[in-house]
């Protein structure tokens, strides 16, 4: 029987009967053939509407083999009837179904890519396969070959079935071939243009045509034709044409010649009589450009357009018109917009009235207007069409807390306490009765589950009632049911009036529909990525619940791992009537080499040069950089990283090794670091610093604020190149070798890290060096800091940070090296000293020595300086570097030239401008207390021979950093 018509056929005769000879017997045997069914026995049985010993008939016949093909598993299905003596026997015979599993395309020559390969191949993982796809699929990326210059391209294409999972794996190999190039373009129609000059703005050509014609790609193709659209664009040709009506390939030459036919249009000139607007700014203002045409409605549209954006400049009384004179007899065009902007006016005032629900502030935050404040808004931000928007906003603010009958009302009133051309707008909202839920029942599910999901609701008895919360309330109950593996449930609701004045009863149907279950989790693509490391990310087991919320994170934790290009997954015949599925997830592993190059420079005041004595507090300099890493990804197909990073520069010169180990045990919270340095740096331009290091770190997010690191660092320093008293160098130029154990905890509740405007940064680190870890000199440090941020009065922020370190040697130790004492000053610390400046200096040289107690205080106000992105900070900084913790002082006053243990005090005013990775910062500091102290002119050399000469140097009182980023 095939569908539901069935083949027949009886033992006791030649001839084929009817199913009516059978009906009323009774049912021997159900057998399947062949006996490896896609369906577990159980599955079939609950299919089956026969059962061996039941009574036959046609329409239940009919209705297991329906049942049957609705699971999607059979692509064809037949049954065998026949008498044993007078019952009947039941034979299925099937051909199991396929589907989408892995597609694998090999012989890539980029572009096209494999993500545009893979689209092109409109291959649906999971999907129902059928020969005819993997033709089809040929057929698409043999096209988007020949799209990319493979005119010789061939793609072979084979598939491999697995019956054991139903999955069709297809690989499509490609030999594309040589790329064609482009030639000489055909050009017809009136380009009003030379030959030379197309060629030009399509860029098909090498520069200057030295190197010949570029290879064609679609990519390239489209972009040269968009670069003839916009060279007719800027020169006002607004009704250009510009059509490529063919490529003619030359089979000879491997090139083809493009086609085109350019009309170069009429001359649409744009121009504004009575204002001041940019070309730019025009441009966005009337739609002709982006329509390619000139019509009466775009040319209206972009006469009110122009009206709105010079009302937002203060222009309410703006009238605009315009006119179009003929210039030529080939419809060249004048568009003129004749602007009557009258007094410009002071938009000084917002009252709000009539609000009781929400306090004033949560009103005025859904207002795009703004009343002037200078300097970032003169003359305020308005419009009718701005007015309109924000009082819709308030609307749905209202709407969506129960207020269904709120009326909100306008009045602009002009000459504002009797000041001409001062403007205010008078909002008024009459909120009407808050409608409530008086009652939430919910109806289709189990009261455990409804106890479960209660909690995530918004709409619930004492609530505001609102379509909105409604509509979150859908989501809430549709996403559990989706995560319980109830894949078809759906979600009504129905609302009466309360026996209570605005009140409303709410009762939500749900239907769960059927449960679907994991059959098996199937991984492919895998190549060097062992299998236990993807599994250990997938939740979903055999025999749970299918969850697709799981389905979905899984996918996430597998690319936070951070060494696949794709994550592909679905779940196999979606639309299978079946309750057991297979979940797929099908991987693309990423290059697992990377290569990246950065080119730099640090432009500040920086220390003395390497052999000069001069200028020990720092001078204006310039350090170019340059900085080179590798990395290997997924590592012994573990998923860890090793990379190398080096970076040059005229103060620093590093190479670190590192080995990183992601979910360190499997624990998505826990990672793991080693890393091994070498470094020679006199970014400290006291001495240069030769580090050779060793460290491991185990990474642990507590929460998603808090994060513990512990630490062993192994390190040896060699100091040399120093530029202090010559008596104490063999002291200070000893080697020093270093153990450390080491713990930080940091606490991060900013809204933004790169820009923060509420919430609060938290750090402490502790580092102790026992002898028991190799350490020559036993010390403890502790460097603690917190900074807060808090907004008020719209968009000023008001932020602070204090800093606190001390360092502290054991009993029986030698003094604290120079290369671990504590140093500040510059960009993100006190920045009214150069970089690392701060703290007691060489009584002899004036070059700094470090510290062992540091304190930082810094405060600043926030503020919008001109328009949304270009902001200003007023800023004051306070603290030193102190000799010892006992030499810590608030005191303000330098007392001598040989005394660094005071507050320097330091204030300034900053620009940051916002950018997409965060705000660029330029700060100016000016300190009335810089410290002065004693100096040498001289090099090196002098010093050693006691010939340099002693002077009197003072930390410069200005200072200046560029940067990117808040100081803090």
């Amino acid at each position: 029987m095939t569908g539901a018509a069935a083949q027949t056929r009886t033992q006791t005769g030649t001839s084929n009967a009817t199913a009516d000879n059978y009906e009323g017997r009774v049912v021997r045997t159900i057998e399947f053939a062949p006996a490896d069914q896609p369906l577990t026995g159980q599955e079939l049985a609950r299919k089956l509407t026969l059962r061996p010993g039941s009574i036959f008939h046609g329409d239940a016949l009919r209705q297991s083999i329906e049942n049957l093909f609705a699971t999607g598993r059979y692509a064809d299905l037949a049954v065998d009837a026949s008498l044993d003596g007078t019952q009947v026997r039941l034979r299925f015979l099937t051909k199991r179904a396929y589907f989408v599993g892995r597609v694998l395309i090999e012989g890539i020559k980029q572009p096209p890519n494999g993500g545009q390969l893979s689209s092109a191949a409109k291959l649906r993982l999971g999907a129902a396969y059928q020969d005819v796809q993997k033709n089809q699929a040929s057929e698409s990326l043999t096209d988007l070959l020949r799209a990319n210059g493979f005119y010789h391209a061939r793609v072979n294409s084979s598939v491999r079935l697995h019956s054991e999972t139903e999955s069709a794996d297809l690989t499509f190999t490609l030999d594309p071939g040589d790329r064609a190039r482009f030639t000489q373009p055909k050009i017809s129609g009136h380009p009003e243009r030379s030959v030379a000059g197309i060629i030009r703005s399509t860029h098909w050509k090498r520069i200057y045509g030295l190197l010949g014609w570029q290879d064609l790609t679609e990519a390239r193709l489209q972009q040269g034709l968009d670069n003839l659209r916009r060279y007719y664009d800027k020169r006002d040709r607004l009704q250009s044409s510009v059509t490529l009506s063919g490529l003619n390939y030359s089979a000879e030459t491997n090139t083809v010649e493009p086609d085109l036919q350019l009309e170069a249009g009429p001359q649409i000139v744009l121009s504004v009589d009575g204002a001041k607007i940019s070309r730019g700014r025009l441009n966005e203002l009337v739609p002709i450009y982006q329509e390619k045409t000139v019509d009466s409605d775009l040319l209206d549209e972009g006469r009110r357009n122009i009206a709105e954006y010079l009302q937002a400049n203060g222009y309410l009384e703006t009238s605009v018109s315009y006119e179009v004179q003929r210039r030529d007899n080939v419809g060249g065009r004048v568009i003129t917009y004749h602007v009557t902007p009258g007094k410009r006016h002071k938009f000084v005032a917002l009252r709000i009235t009539g609000n009781h629900y929400f306090p004033e502030e949560t009103v005025r935050e859904h207002f795009y207007i703004q009343p002037a404040e200078f300097p970032r808004f003169p003359y305020g931000r308005f419009s009718a069409g701005y007015l309109r928007q924000d009082l819709q906003s308030v609307q749905s603010l209202y709407t969506a807390n129960g207020f269904r009958d709120v009326q909100i009302s306008s009045q602009i009133v002009d000459n504002y306490h009797g000041v001409k051309d001062h403007v205010a707008v008078l909002v008024k909202i009459d909120e009407g009765p808050q409608w409530l839920v008086s009652r939430l029942a919910i109806d289709g599910v189990p009261a455990p589950a409804i106890e479960r999901l209660r909690w995530g609701l918004e709409s619930i008895a004492g609530q505001p009632f609102s379509p909105n919360s409604i509509a979150d309330d859908r989501e809430t109950v549709l996403n559990f049911f989706y995560g319980e593996g109830f894949a078809d449930a759906s979600f009504e609701f129905y609302e009466t009036p309360s026996a209570n004045d605005h009140k409303v009863d709410l009762r939500y149907v749900i239907t769960p529909g059927r449960r679907q279950y994991v059959r098996k989790v199937i991984v492919t693509g895998l190549e060097t990525t062992r299998p236990r490391l993807v599994l250990s990310r997938i939740e979903l087991q055999q025999g749970q619940p299918l969850s697709r919320t799981e389905e979905t994170d899984s996918q996430r934790r597998l690319y936070d791992l951070g060494i696949f290009a794709r994550v592909n997954t679905g779940i196999q015949n979606p639309e299978g009537d079946e309750d057991d599925k297979y979940v797929l997830y099908d991987i693309d592993e990423a290059r697992h080499y990377s290569l990246n190059v950065g080119v730099g420079a640090q432009i500040a005041r920086i220390g003395g040069g390497a052999t000069s004595l001069d200028n020990p507090a720092g001078s204006t300099g310039f350090a170019p950089r340059l900085a080179v890493g590798i990395s290997r990804l997924n590592f012994l197909g573990l998923g860890q990283t090793v990379g190398l990073q080096t970076a040059i520069s005229t103060i620093e010169q590093r190479a670190a090794l590192t080995y990183f180990i992601p979910q360190f045990f499997s624990h998505p919270n826990l990672s793991l670091t080693s890393t091994a340095l070498i470094e020679n740096s006199n970014d400290i331009r006291t001495y240069t610093a030769h580090r050779r290091e060793g460290s491991i770190q185990l990474g642990q997010k507590l929460s998603r604020s808090i994060t513990l690191q512990y630490r062993f660092v192994f390190r040896d320093v060699t100091i040399s190149n120093l530029k202090i008293d010559q008596l104490l160098v063999p002291l200070l130029s000893q080697p020093e070798r270093l153990g450390l154990g080491e713990f930080s905890i940091i606490r991060d509740r900013r809204d933004d890290p790169a820009d923060a405007h509420r919430g609060s940064y938290s750090t402490a680190d502790l580092s102790y060096a026992p002898r028991l870890l190799g350490s020559q000199t036993s010390f403890i440090r502790g460097l603690f800091r917190n900074a807060t941020y808090h907004p008020f009065h719209h968009d000023l922020v008001f932020a602070r940070s204090t800093q606190f370190g001390v360092i502290t040697r054991l009993s029986g130790s030698n003094s604290i090296p120079l290369a671990e004492r504590l140093y500040s000053g510059g960009s993100t610390s006190l920045r009214s000293f150069p970089d690392f400046q701060a703290g007691p200096r060489d009584l002899v040289t004036g070059f700094v020595l470090g510290g062992n107690a540091s304190f930082v205080n810094s405060l600043e106000l926030r503020f919008p300086l001109y328009g949304d992105n270009l902001g200003g900070v007023l800023f004051e900084d306070a603290g030193n570097v102190y000799s010892s913790l006992n030499d810590f002082s608030f005191r303000y006053r330098q007392e001598n030239l040989q005394d660094f243990n005071y507050m320097v005090q330091s204030a300034g005013i900053g620009i940051r401008y916002q950018t997409p990775i965060g705000p660029v910062r330029l700060d100016f500091s000016f300190s009335p207390n810089a410290p002065r102290f004693f100096g040498l002119k001289g090099t090196l050399e002098d010093l050693i021979n006691n010939t340099a000469v002693s002077t009197v140097q003072k930390i410069n009182a200005f200072q200046f950093h560029f940067s990117l980023g808040q100081a803090f």
